[in-house]
């Protein structure tokens, strides 16, 4: 396998079919998490909250129309993040699928890799659930061998030096053992959805496929593994750096009116600077979900069919 090849491959089919962007930014992980914070600082007094009047007697007073806002949010939060799974899901086998397709020279377009997903869709959340029970099993055998030795040493002796000794090495071996089981769990999962996008396996025949292909290639494959991670640390960085400087730039009015104590319009500067950014984000990680999609199915194809014969 030609390494510097293999890359130069996964960046001209990135830049020459942009609708993959579409499904790169779904299957890259577009779908970002979310979370709640929670306001922080500052003591509690119970008076304060009873004369701010919130709290529970606060929330009987929302009526009605309230609650039915707040259920109409919460259902329209659930139904877009079902519709990034679904879509995450239908690109995962799509994309695959088109750059494979593309690699051979026969070409696709944008319908063929949405109907190649849509194919695809029950086998890959197969595929999902399959290797979520393989890490959650490996998890806990990895758990069970390290508790048993700390709670053996902590039930036997009350030295003080004994206890700290086995934690430690406790420890270090779980870090050992979890990155050298699932760095390879995580090849073979990446070479088991090609099986199903490209071979059209089953769920469970494209674990062992998966695995035979990494067993197969096993330096080649942590070879590759290792370029994609010093691959995406780069792009990362480039994009964090960029990403900082452009905000600057753009969030420049804002700060200076806030400075000036111009409210109203340093939220309309805001939400413009933001309004420009987004859709950058967007398009960066689209772009960044789809070299890192086709440089794995690329890699897998080389593996796999020589590229000599990959025409054929």
């Amino acid at each position: 396998m030609n390494y510097g090849d293999l890359i130069k491959d996964a960046f001209r089919t990135t830049v020459r079919n942009r609708y993959l962007w579409f499904f790169g930014f779904f299957a890259g992980g577009g779908t970002g998490g979310c979370g709640l914070n929670a306001p922080s600082g500052g003591g509690f007094d119970d008076g304060d909250f009873e004369r701010s009047g919130a709290g529970f007697p606060a929330l009987a007073q929302i009526g009605p129309e309230g609650t039915a806002l707040i259920v109409a949010l919460v259902t329209l939060a659930v139904m877009i993040l079902v519709a990034f799974v679904i879509l995450h899901l239908v690109s995962q086998g799509g994309l695959a699928r088109s750059v494979a397709a593309i690699d051979r020279g026969e070409g696709s377009r944008f319908s063929e890799t949405w109907q190649a997903g849509l194919s695809r869709f029950w086998r890959v959340l197969g595929y999902y659930v399959v290797f979520f029970l393989i890490a959650l099993g490996l998890l806990a055998v990895i758990g069970l061998l390290l508790v048993l030795p700390v709670a053996g040493v902590f039930a036997g002796t009350e030295s003080v030096a004994a206890r700290v000794l086995v934690v430690v090495f406790a420890a270090l071996a779980g870090i050992t053992l979890l990155i050298g089981v699932f760095i390879p769990l995580t090849i073979i999962g990446q070479f088991a959805l090609r099986e199903i996008a490209i071979r059209d396996s089953g769920v469970l025949a494209s674990v062992a496929g998966g695995y035979g292909v990494f067993r197969s290639n096993a330096g080649r494959s942590f070879l590759v593994w290792l370029i994609q991670l010093g691959l995406m640390l780069g792009i990362g960085i480039a994009l964090l750096i960029a990403t900082l400087l452009v905000g600057l730039l753009l969030f420049l009015p804002t700060i200076v009116l806030v400075a000036y104590e111009y409210t109203t319009a340093a939220i309309v500067a805001g939400l413009i600077a933001v309004l420009v950014l987004l859709p950058l984000l967007i398009l960066a990680s689209a772009i960044a979900g789809t070299f890192n999609h086709a440089y794995w199915t690329i890699a897998y194809l080389r593996l796999t069919i020589p590229p000599e014969t990959a025409s054929l």
